[in-house]
């Protein structure tokens, strides 16, 4: 097993098998990120039957960012992971280590948060190609947008976990209005 690969890297079997390991990356910001970029392709393939070549565009790129953010989100995680692994001891150590696990949590909220706004761009262009696509197709665009949907809530959920802990601050405040939650402290 490689802990350096990527989740956009290799085939899926392995990174299916990287995903059932026991360690901290990947997890779940991977899978959100991966059924968005799954969503986004489905959405790509079901513009080129309706040659709709500007949305084919639209999509390929969503595809793209996506698989990005789902890399993203593992280094973001390895990060946190590393955090959690600092030494304990002092207060000096309890309180660096504290600031670490804050700024990497802060930090892995970012990939997940844009995961949330790639999964809207893509539900948009569904609702885009659905007037045009036929009945066959219809069911890859209902396919696109539930993939989309789920890709969203786990990234939203995974940024509310990681902000749950954190002091209130701008950062965190604006990460919550980007996934639309408008108290963070619900």
């Amino acid at each position: 097993m490689d802990p350096d690969a990527k989740a956009s890297a290799g085939t899926v079997t392995a990174f299916l098998d990287r995903l059932g390991a026991r360690t901290p990356t990947p997890a779940g910001g991977s899978v959100a990120a991966l059924c968005t970029a799954q969503a986004a392709a489905l959405v790509a393939m079901v513009a080129r039957y309706c040659q709709a070549q500007p949305l084919v565009e639209e999509a390929e790129q969503l595809v793209d960012a996506a698989q990005r953010l789902a890399d993203d989100d593992e280094v973001a995680f390895g990060a946190v992971a590393a955090a959690w692994a600092l030494p304990r001891g002092t207060a000096d150590d309890d309180l660096a280590r504290r600031t670490a696990i804050d700024e990497a949590l802060l930090g892995a909220a970012v990939p997940q948060a844009l995961v949330v706004e790639v999964a809207i761009e893509v539900l948009v262009l569904v609702d885009r190609l659905r007037p045009a696509a036929r009945p066959g197709l219809a069911a890859d665009l209902v396919a696109a947008a539930e993939v989309a949907q789920a890709g969203s809530a786990i990234a939203r959920r995974n940024v509310e976990s990681n902000l749950s802990t954190l002091p209130d601050s701008d950062e965190r405040s604006g990460l919550l209005r980007r996934i639309g939650v408008a108290n963070g402290r619900d």
